[in-house]
């Protein structure tokens, strides 16, 4: 009788143990083996913003009980992997122990991208990312109500940051290199209707506003920009990239450019066989053609499970399906579903070029927070981006699917709402506008 095969998985986050329990009911037999470092039990690290403010416990944030391994019969090992050997087929932790695979799935996330700024990271106590529970952890120690701090990046870890510091007291500078705000998700009306928001709750948020450096002045920092800005911390949040540097010089193939593992269609490594990628660390190819990592929970699941397939020797060929996100920006929802193309290049687009027969449709409720966007084309929807209320994507998505056209949308646009109870109804403003071009 042939031996077990061993599946060995490095991360046990949401691509990880997912990963984990598709091959768990595939082969009841198997040995499954999850490293891990940052934490024992899986976790959202969507929630660090919560652990932070005190609303939720690290406990709180585990999204499978705590007997998951016991009854799935996981082996879990903490430590971190240092190196990969894909032709011994072997693992090796910082321990020094060994470990060996028939297959291995990387499913690593991400790290900070470390800001760029000579001697930045000489004294580590003054600059802090909120990308992992260390980050939040030495965040949640330094950050004191009263202390001035800088965020420095315009995405959505950085506005999360900047909420909570400023909740905690400190004055914060959210600092934002573009001309708007978060321009791979919003436009330029979008983008003020946020800024105008969260400087009404006192943050100082500064557009078109690149730092290039900083020097210590006593205990202080001052960052050197179009202002000079004396502060006592600093948050980088420019962004993350995949958390494979220990892959260097492995033979397993890393982008030049992301640093994402080089993946074929079923997730396997192009470069040694039997090593396979998901999650925020694997390159993978998007609708458009291009080829970069998603770094998104949701397709971090959908990869999970689909790499866990083809370990087990299924025919996969992993594709996203339709865009869909949301989140909070101090306490405005945005949700976004379908194409919605970007003011910059980033992951908000699913990548289809503009051409002839593109229409946006748009309105800002007076007074509020709240806006809707509707890109269609030839008539036919195939994007939303919304702000100030829920809404449910997943009734846009099949909108987007049935190819619904814009005015059916319009007039059905209350089935995709939540909480009616607690807002006005949606209506067509006179207000509202229908432009040419996405």
């Amino acid at each position: 009788m042939a031996e077990a095969p061993h599946h060995v998985i490095i991360g046990n986050s949401i691509a990880g143990i997912e990963a984990a329990i598709t091959l768990r009911r595939r082969d009841r037999a198997a040995k499954i083996t999850l490293i891990s470092w940052e934490h024992a039990h899986p976790f959202a690290r969507v929630s660090l913003m919560y652990m932070f403010c005190g609303q939720l416990s690290l406990k709180d944030t585990q999204f499978y009980p705590e007997d998951l391994y016991d009854r799935m019969r996981f082996a879990r090992v903490l430590d971190r992997v240092t190196g990969v050997d894909p032709v011994a087929r072997s693992v090796t932790l910082l321990s020094g122990a060994a470990i060996r695979y028939d297959t291995l799935l990387l499913a690593v996330g991400s790290t900070a991208r470390r800001l760029p700024w000579p001697g930045a990271y000489d004294e580590p106590h003054f600059l802090h990312h909120f990308v992992t529970l260390p980050d939040l952890r030495a965040l949640d120690a330094a950050a004191k109500k009263g202390m001035s701090v800088a965020v420095i990046g315009g995405g959505l870890i950085g506005v999360e940051a900047a909420e909570v510091l400023h909740l905690r007291g400190l004055k914060t500078h959210f600092l934002i290199r573009e001309p708007s705000y978060f321009p791979v998700a919003l436009d330029v009306a979008e983008s003020e209707v946020v800024a105008r928001h969260i400087r009404s709750h006192g943050v100082d948020c500064r557009t078109d506003n690149p730092v290039d450096g900083f020097l210590r002045r006593g205990g202080r920092i001052v960052l050197r920009g179009s202002d000079e800005i004396e502060v006592d911390l600093v948050v980088g949040a420019i962004g993350v990239v995949p958390a494979t540097g220990f892959l260097a010089g492995s033979g397993i193939a890393l982008n030049a450019e992301t640093g994402g593992v080089e993946t074929g269609d079923n997730l396997e490594s192009t470069s040694a066989p039997g090593v396979f990628a998901a999650g925020d660390c694997a390159q993978v190819t998007w609708p458009d053609g291009s080829r970069r990592p998603e770094q998104i929970w949701y397709t971090s699941r959908d990869q999970g499970r689909a790499a866990a397939a083809a370990m087990v020797g299924d025919d996969v060929k992993y594709r996203r399906g339709t865009w869909y996100n949301s989140a909070k920006f101090f306490n405005v929802e945005y949700t976004t579903a379908g194409y919605i193309p970007p003011a910059l290049p980033g992951p908000a687009s699913a990548g289809q070029p503009p051409g002839e027969g593109w229409q946006t449709w748009y309105q800002q409720v007076p007074g509020r927070a709240e806006t809707q966007r509707i890109v269609s084309r030839g008539g036919i929807v195939k994007g939303f981006n919304a702000l100030g209320r829920r809404w449910d994507h997943q009734v846009w998505m099949r909108w987007v699917q049935e190819r619904r056209p814009l005015q059916w949308v319009l007039e059905h646009m209350k089935e995709a709402g939540f909480d009616e109870e607690f807002t006005e109804p949606f209506r067509v403003l006179p207000t509202a506008t229908l432009t040419e071009g996405a």
